[in-house]
């Protein structure tokens, strides 16, 4: 008789690798520059006394805590990067306050928008799935974070995706009138012009775990299919609604 070999268990995934430094850093100046550009209008429009309308206390705040977090990433990758972890982690507890701040200020500043525009645009009730789902999306993976800040590699890429979330919509106003253009506004259309930018960082974390790790880490095999899942469910209700997305102040 032939002896059996038993099957080697799965390798564990490795929570650091030399180049998580470079790639978290890449991807924090690649925020900044969607962020940046997707805004740099509006904000400028605001400034300069040019915006459609009044700025309300909740849409200040809307506007201060977005960027925010983009502060608080940027710490907390150049704390990781210096080696002060301990910081890092106490620096890292105030997300437990600015994550509801986020989710309230956004909602209601889309419910401001949807007053402002509802009477003249039909559509607008549309296309408030599509900010309703940033935010819920945001709050649910940033919340996990949270929950897995003992599991560094879960930990950080479900802060990835998290921040993907809301900074796609970032480039989907500096993309998205384009994208439309190229693909239009149907089923899948809306998909292609709202979402790309979520599933190109999406696309390089994955093969970025792949080439550093030979193996995908779990919180992208799980919150992948969930999040395309999520994004046809929003494409169908929004075209229930029969939507023509507008941008957001």
């Amino acid at each position: 008789m032939t002896a059996s070999v038993p099957a080697q268990p799965p390798a564990r995934f490795a929570p650091y690798h030399p180049w998580d430094r470079t790639f978290y850093l890449a991807f924090v100046l690649a925020c900044w520059l969607g962020t940046v550009m997707g805004f740099a209008p509006a904000v400028t429009d605001r400034f300069t006394g040019q915006a459609p309308y009044k700025a309300s206390l909740i849409l200040q705040v809307h506007a201060f805590v977005y960027p925010g977090w983009l502060v608080l990433l940027t710490l907390q990758v150049l704390l990781i990067r210096v080696k002060r972890a301990p910081l890092h982690h106490l620096l890292g507890l105030s997300a437990l306050a600015l994550i509801p701040v986020m989710a309230v200020s956004g909602v209601w500043s889309e419910i401001l928008a949807q007053r402002f525009r509802g009477p003249e645009d039909h559509l607008a009730q549309a296309f408030f799935i599509i900010p309703l789902f940033y935010t819920a999306a945001f709050v649910m993976l940033a919340g996990a974070a949270l929950i897995l800040r003992a599991d560094p590699s879960a930990h950080k890429r479900l802060i990835f995706l998290a921040t993907i979330t809301i900074v796609g919509a970032a480039y989907t106003r500096w993309w998205g009138e384009a994208l439309m253009d190229a693909f239009g506004d149907g089923f899948f259309g809306m998909i292609i012009n709202t979402f790309t930018p979520f599933w190109l960082f999406a696309a390089l974390a994955v093969l970025y775990d792949w080439h550093t790790r030979r193996q995908v880490h779990r919180v992208f095999v799980i919150a992948l299919p969930l999040t395309l899942a999520a994004h046809l469910a929003v494409s169908a209700i929004y075209h229930a609604g029969g939507g023509f997305p507008y941008p957001a102040p």
